[in-house]
């Protein structure tokens, strides 16, 4: 399939939509799991988050220490400052999410991966990991969730800059309310021939970020 233009605007149109998607939740997940509103740019100190587990009080460190990181590269101050920092953080980690799971659903096309992305929960690849596992692993979306993260760490040995999940800018994960519609957005019938196509990361790339925001892009 040639990238037309035609066939860019409807890449564009699924990066829009899934970006406003990933945006909404990890904005969600900021404000009430991490004390860190988008919205005000108030950063809550973390000896409040008494209700966090081991994981994510780790997570919510590493959050803070990237925040500290921008801020302090900021030309401005004040809330500001702030509300962009966290903008930036957002939008860094819906980018890794979509990153990672377009990846997938590349490799899929191409015969690389066993079928992990594409029909979500019906994946050949999950339901495998799924009667594998038995029960153990919770709700379906729980173990979904699980099996995506084992084929991360698998692919990151190789490709840590891709999938390594303790990366800063990857720390995040959708929740089950965001994450089926995402995966609904990525295997919709008329963008599905476009995962066989080299070109389709770079436009990825480039329809999600703005030239602005590829500019400011620094590793942390």
């Amino acid at each position: 399939m040639a990238f037309d233009q035609p066939t860019r605007n409807r890449l564009q149109r699924f990066v829009g939509d899934a970006r406003s998607l990933l945006a909404e939740e990890f904005t969600r997940q900021l404000q009430r799991d991490y004390g860190m509103d988008p919205k005000t740019g108030e950063v809550a100190d973390i000896a409040k988050l008494s209700d966090l587990d081991d994981s994510r009080r780790e997570t919510a460190k590493v959050l803070r220490q990237v925040f500290a990181h921008y801020l302090a590269t900021e030309s401005g101050g004040g809330r500001t400052a702030e509300t962009q920092v966290l903008d930036r953080i957002v939008r860094e980690q819906a980018f890794t999410i979509l990153n990672r799971l377009a990846a997938l659903r590349m490799a899929e096309a191409r015969g690389l991966l066993i079928e992990s992305v594409g029909n979500g929960y019906q994946a050949k690849g999950f339901q495998l990991y799924a009667r594998l596992a038995g029960a153990g692993l919770g709700e379906t979306g729980d173990a979904y969730r699980v099996y995506l993260f084992s084929v991360f760490d698998e692919l990151a040995q190789d490709l840590p800059g891709l999938f390594g999940r303790y990366a800063p800018q990857g720390r995040l994960f959708p929740r089950e309310a965001a994450l089926l519609p995402l995966l609904a957005l990525i295997n919709d019938a008329e963008i599905e021939p476009l995962w066989g196509e080299d070109e389709a990361i770079g436009w990825i790339y480039q329809y999600f970020n703005s030239k602005e925001e590829r500019n400011r892009a620094e590793p942390f």
